[in-house]
């Protein structure tokens, strides 16, 4: 099985749009859901995250712990969804930066720069 690092570097080797592809079928994979055995409950991704979190706090003292009747009503409380957020939000942000800056002179400067 290759290692953490050596996946990471295939990955970076990629082109832009598989590695875009690649996120997106990682992101299905990270929230799907597992099935309980016995049981034709579905437990989410993120509810088992929260679960391990929550052993990973009660094991360094940083919670007391509950009753696995309280873990499962938590588990199964609805997740409220947030709202998509648009890029086009980021528009015009940090525009003051660059007041009093010729934006071709800017450029010509960049790309000299890349010749020294």
């Amino acid at each position: 099985m290759p290692t953490y690092n050596e996946v990471l570097n295939q990955v970076q080797r990629l082109a832009l749009s598989d590695q875009l592809r690649l996120l997106e079928e990682l992101r299905k994979i990270i929230h799907q859901g597992v099935e309980v055995e016995g049981d034709d409950e579905v437990v989410s991704a993120q509810e088992i995250a929260e679960s391990q979190a929550a052993l990973a706090d009660y094991f360094a003292g940083r919670d007391r712990g509950i009753s696995s009747k309280e873990l499962k009503l938590k588990l199964r409380q609805p997740v409220i969804p947030q709202p998509k957020r648009s890029i086009l939000e980021l528009s015009g942000l940090g525009k003051e930066i660059w007041n009093g800056i010729d934006a071709g002179e800017y450029v010509n400067q960049e790309r000299d720069s890349w010749n020294r």
